[in-house]
C-alpha cells in the first residue's frame, strides 16, 4: 500500500517537474502519426451576454461557445446577489482563455469540444447554488436581518466556492499533449488562447497514456494563477487560500478531504451523472453501447435464448429482463473475441444506470428480483430490466414463446433510529459557513 502510494506521488512529481522545466518551443518528442483524442479547432470568437443582465458590469468574452450562454447567465445572476458579478465575469473570461475548446476527458464525460469549460462552469454554478442555500437558511433564522449581518463574509465564501468549482479540473490540462507541428503547449506558461495566437495553425490533442486516475487534482492549484489576480486574493483573504487549495486537491483524492473538497466532489459527480445519458448513449465505443451491442448480437444469433425454460432473457410487453450475473459473462466472452473488455459487474451496472438504459432506483441500484415460471412453480431470479426495443431485435418478436415475468416488489428498508443523535448532520456547505 505504501509502495503504491509512493509510486503515485513520484509520478505526479515528475509531471510537475516536466511542466516547469520543459522547453516551450523546441521539442524533441515526435508528433504521433495517428494521434488519438479530440481534434482542437477552436476559432476565437465572442460570447456576449444579454445587455439587460447587468449593464453596468463588463461582459465575459469567451472562445466561441454560444451554447454556454444560458449557463453563464445563471452563474452571474447568482454571483450578483453578493456583488460578485464583475469578479465572476472576469474569471469566466480568463477560464475560457485558459481551457479553450478542450474536452474534459478522452472518452468519458464531457468529451466533446468545450467539454472542460462546460463541466467547470456546471460545477461552479452548483457550488454557488449550494452556498446560497445555506446562506438563505441562516437568513431565515432572522428574517428581519440583512444577509451580510447573518454572514458578514458571505461574498468571500460565495466567490471562494465558485473558484473551487471552476478550477477543480484544471489539472487535466497537464494530462493533455497539445501540439502544433513541433511546438507543444505548456499550460503552466500560457493559456490555450495564447498558444493558438502564437502557433497560428490548428493543433492536435493527444491524451497522456500514463496519466494517473484522479492525479490531476493535485495539479489544479498550479494553474489557478491564470484565473486569480492580486485583487482577487485581497478580496478572498490570504488566510482562505489554503482552504481553496485543499478544496482543489481533495476533490478527487485524499482520505480526509476538507468540507469544501467533499462538496466539490459531490457536485462534480452530479455534473458527470447529468451528462452521462448523452455521452454514454451517443458514443458507439462506450462500454454501455458495447454491452448492448453484444447482447443484441447474442440474442439475434441464438446465443442467448428468450422466453424458454431456464432462459437468460425474458420479454414481457415493452420490458426485457437479462438474468445476472451469469449472462454478463456470456457477453464478456463474445466481446473478448473483438479484444474489447467490459468493466467489472458493479461498475457495469452503475454505467447502465447512469445511461438510463435500465430501470434503477434513486440510488442507481438496477439489479432487480423477477419472478418467472419454472418446472416446479415460480422461480425468483436477479436481473436488470431494459426497454424491450433496446436489446431485442424486432424481427424475432413474433417467434417468441408467450412467457411472462414480473418484477418482485422490494421490501422497505428498515429505519434505524439512534438514541440521543443530532437532528441531522451538517452538509459540507453548512460546515464551510460554520
Amino acid at each position: 500500500m505504501v509502495k503504491a502510494a509512493g509510486a503515485v506521488l513520484r509520478k505526479i512529481w515528475r509531471q510537475i517537474c516536466r511542466q516547469i522545466f520543459r522547453e516551450i518551443r523546441t521539442l524533441t518528442l515526435p508528433v504521433p502519426a495517428c494521434p488519438q483524442g479530440q481534434v482542437s479547432g477552436a476559432v476565437p470568437g465572442v460570447l456576449k451576454l444579454p445587455p439587460d443582465l447587468h449593464p453596468a458590469k463588463p461582459e465575459p468574452c469567451l472562445a466561441g461557445a454560444p451554447e454556454l450562454q444560458s449557463l453563464i447567465r445563471q452563474i452571474l445572476l447568482r454571483l450578483s446577489k453578493y456583488d460578485n458579478f464583475g469578479r465572476g465575469a472576469a474569471v469566466i473570461e480568463r477560464l475560457g482563455a485558459l481551457v479553450g475548446d478542450l474536452p474534459a476527458s478522452a472518452n468519458h464525460h464531457h468529451s466533446e469540444p468545450n467539454g472542460l469549460l462546460r463541466h467547470s462552469l456546471e460545477v461552479g454554478l452548483k457550488m454557488v447554488e449550494e452556498v446560497d442555500k445555506q446562506l438563505a437558511t441562516h437568513a431565515e433564522l432572522d428574517p428581519s436581518a440583512d444577509v451580510s449581518e447573518v454572514s458578514p463574509d458571505a461574498p468571500q465564501w460565495q466567490y471562494l466556492c465558485f473558484l473551487a468549482g471552476v478550477g477543480h479540473d484544471l489539472g487535466k490540462l497537464f494530462d493533455m499533449d497539445l501540439r502544433a507541428g513541433d511546438q507543444r503547449w505548456s499550460p503552466l506558461h500560457e493559456t490555450h488562447a495564447e498558444f493558438l495566437q502564437r502557433v497560428k495553425v490548428e493543433p492536435v490533442l493527444r491524451w497522456d497514456e500514463d496519466r494517473v486516475r484522479g492525479g490531476h487534482a493535485q495539479l489544479s492549484p498550479w494553474l489557478m494563477h491564470h484565473l486569480l489576480t492580486p485583487a482577487d486574493v485581497r478580496f478572498i483573504g490570504v488566510e482562505r487560500l489554503p482552504q481553496l487549495a485543499a478544496g482543489l486537491t481533495g476533490a478527487h483524492a485524499g482520505e480526509q478531504p476538507t468540507p469544501m473538497a467533499r462538496l466539490v466532489r459531490k457536485l462534480d459527480q452530479e455534473s458527470v451523472e447529468q451528462a452521462a445519458p448523452e455521452w454514454l448513449n451517443k458514443r458507439p465505443d462506450s462500454k454501455v453501447n458495447q454491452f448492448v451491442r453484444g447482447l443484441r448480437c447474442l440474442i439475434s444469433e441464438g446465443g442467448l435464448s428468450v422466453n424458454t425454460p431456464g432462459a437468460p432473457v425474458y420479454v414481457t410487453n415493452d420490458k426485457a429482463a437479462i438474468v445476472v450475473p451469469r449472462r454478463v459473462g456470456a457477453v464478456r466472452h463474445y466481446l473478448k473475441q473483438e479484444k474489447l473488455r467490459l468493466p467489472n459487474n458493479h461498475c457495469l451496472y452503475d454505467l447502465l444506470a447512469q445511461a438510463e438504459v435500465v430501470q434503477a432506483d434513486g440510488d442507481r441500484q438496477c439489479v432487480k428480483k423477477i419472478r418467472v415460471p419454472g418446472k416446479h412453480g415460480p422461480v425468483e431470479l436477479s436481473a436488470v430490466i431494459f426497454n424491450q426495443e433496446t436489446i431485442i431485435p424486432q424481427q424475432i418478436l413474433p417467434t417468441l414463446p408467450r412467457v411472462t415475468f414480473e418484477i418482485v416488489p422490494e421490501e422497505p428498508k428498515p429505519v434505524v433510529v439512534v438514541a440521543n443523535s443530532a437532528e441531522g448532520e451538517p452538509t459540507p456547505a453548512a460546515e464551510l459557513l460554520g
